[in-house]
């Protein structure tokens, strides 16, 4: 797979949200992701036909600038253009933190990056807990070993901080000189949270950024591609399912619709309906798909029945979703739910997960 290019134009409204990338395969890589919740809105409006402008008379300069920043998960360089940071670079006299890893996977990632960054920011070392982790069965079942050990983290991913067998942490732990870290830390404040409104010189013995004064988001972004890479063959299973669906060889415009819990999460009156969906995918159709090219979406959801009612409502458009290879159907996402999973179910569960945010970031 050759290089191309890629970006991302987010256009946020409200809680709720709608995720379009827009993908071009012809030897480049190029999506564009558009998010909404209150999709009548005129300001929204307003910003989303600039958005549309953009896609349809691109900057050279942005697309010059863009083209140097490209890469692709599967191309087999991962570890070699983003290697992981020097985990034990961290002074042997210094405090260990402890990062907890709790939530959804995404979100738990999210605490994750922001965790670390602020550990290296501090010169300190480390470590993921998952000991009250709503991912890892191990805990959730009272096998309080697993739960700690990263029962989920390593069973999907590259080493992420410290191994928790490494000399530095055993010691640390049997020492007390560690300090386990709150999200609201590295949350609530929005320095912490590393917005587009503020700038980092960040450089640290464990992880540096090349750009001085670089912004928030873009640090995030570039340090999470340090730290996340799914161990070999589940990276290699993902690209090759994507592989099979054509998904290198075509355009498309990939749409992310989340519901299941987040209905108890009281966000149901500002979910966009799937026509909503259908419409804001509409007006993009006729700046991506050209000369009577059939539109292709790929849908990722954890609600496999929309997959259905998108079909239904437009026939004339290809709908590629992970939801047509499952052995169970997924009719929402619940949290709760990851405990009582066999690892049979598990593995399915995370396999599709992978395969769709692929398919969104690609």
């Amino acid at each position: 797979m050759g290089r191309g290019f890629h970006a991302t134009l987010v256009i946020i409204a409200a809680v709720g949200f709608v995720t379009l990338t827009l993908t071009n395969n012809n030897n480049n890589y190029f999506h564009r992701s558009l998010k909404s919740g209150q999709l009548q809105s005129p300001h929204f409006a307003s910003r989303q036909r600039r958005a549309i402008a953009k896609l349809a008379h691109p900057n050279e300069t942005i697309t010059k600038k863009l083209s140097t920043a490209a890469h692709s998960y599967c191309d087999g360089n991962d570890l070699v253009d983003y290697p992981l940071p020097k985990y034990d670079a961290c002074p042997p006299n210094s405090t260990l933190n402890v990062i907890p890893f709790f939530g959804g996977m995404t979100n738990a990632l999210k605490f994750v990056v922001l965790g670390g960054l602020l550990s290296f920011e501090e010169n300190r070392c480390f470590i993921v807990s998952e000991k009250d982790a709503h991912l890892n069965p191990g805990h959730k079942y009272g096998k309080t070993q697993d739960g700690e050990m990263g029962n989920f983290v390593d069973h999907f991913f590259e080493q992420i901080g410290l191994p928790h067998d490494h000399p530095f942490v055993k010691e640390r732990m049997e020492s007390g000189n560690y300090k386990v870290r709150d999200w609201q830390e590295y949350w609530t404040p929005l320095k912490e949270r590393r917005t587009a409104l503020h700038r980092f010189d960040y450089n640290t013995t464990m992880y540096s950024h090349p750009v001085p004064r670089v912004d928030g988001v873009t640090l995030k972004r570039d340090f999470i591609r340090h730290i996340w890479h799914l161990l070999p063959s589940y990276r290699n299973s993902t690209c090759q399912a994507l592989k099979e669906k054509e998904i290198f060889d075509t355009d498309y415009i990939a749409m992310s619709i989340r519901r299941g819990d987040k209905t108890k999460e009281k966000f149901t009156s500002k979910f966009p309906t799937v026509g909503a969906y259908v419409v804001e995918a509409d007006n993009l159709v006729p700046h991506v798909f050209k000369d009577g090219q059939r539109p292709t979406f790929f849908l990722a959801t954890d609600d496999c029945y929309v997959v259905h009612i998108f079909r239904e409502s437009r026939p004339e458009y290809t709908f590629v979703s992970q939801c047509d290879d499952l052995a169970e159907n997924q009719n929402g996402y619940d949290i709760l739910d990851i405990p009582k999973m066999n690892a049979q179910q598990r593995e399915e569960h995370f396999r599709k997960f992978f395969i769709e945010l692929y398919a969104l970031a690609l």
